[in-house]
């Protein structure tokens, strides 16, 4: 029997639309793996991404973040907030819903791949814990995810931290483990499917889920 949650069961990654092609060839791979793409289409925090790259993993022998690929345990992030709204713009780009895509993994899954570990927080967050140990999944503030509430204005200013834990996959993530695609509107599926039909792959339904993505 899994030990996960059926409602906590998955975790989400979101890229820019035209980044796609490429993760259907390579998977998905940290920024600095051999494959990563000079042209990828970055739509993070660029400081965060600069900070993690030096910021090592509290787990021995697990190296730095920036060797990880990132997900996050709901789809409606805040750095999908940041980029919708326009909230951080200009250091987060503002971009359009059907700019985006959502893979969505199954945890456990992810979980029989080499060097994975997950955070109770924003994982270069100083007092975020590293945990390699699916049992540890009750550490996460699962209440504040699954409302999407990352507000700090009644008094709890640690929840911001909190709602960004994460699962972190070392290397590659490869497309085998890809659950499914999700996105916002009927454009952005025509455009998925034709790219999934040009690289051949016809086993991934892509699902138009407008909630994911505020």
């Amino acid at each position: 029997m899994s030990i996960i949650n059926a409602e906590r069961k998955y975790c989400y990654r979101i890229i820019h639309i035209q980044n796609l092609p490429y993760i259907l060839a390579q998977g998905m791979v940290s920024k600095q793996h051999p494959q990563a793409n000079a042209e990828y289409i970055q739509i993070g925090n660029p400081e965060i991404i600069d900070v993690r790259s030096n910021t090592a993993v509290r787990i021995e022998g697990y190296g730095d973040i920036g060797e990880y690929v990132p997900f996050y345990f709901t789809p409606r992030s805040m750095m999908l907030y940041n980029i919708v709204t326009g909230y951080r713009s200009p250091l987060v780009p503002k971009r359009n819903r059907e700019e985006i895509v959502v893979i969505r993994c199954l945890i456990e899954q992810l979980a029989t791949l080499d060097h994975w570990f997950f955070t109770n927080g924003q994982g270069n967050d100083f007092i975020s814990k590293h945990f390699h140990d699916l049992e540890k999944l009750s550490e996460i503030d699962w209440e504040s995810i699954q409302q999407s509430n990352f507000n700090k204005n009644d008094g709890d200013f640690d929840r911001p931290r909190r709602y960004q834990a994460e699962f972190l996959v070392r290397h590659v993530v490869p497309l085998s483990y890809f659950e499914s695609l999700h996105v916002y509107n009927e454009t952005a599926k025509a455009t998925v499917e034709k790219m999934l039909e040009t690289k051949k792959i016809l086993n991934f339904g892509v699902q138009i889920t407008p909630t994911y993505f505020f």
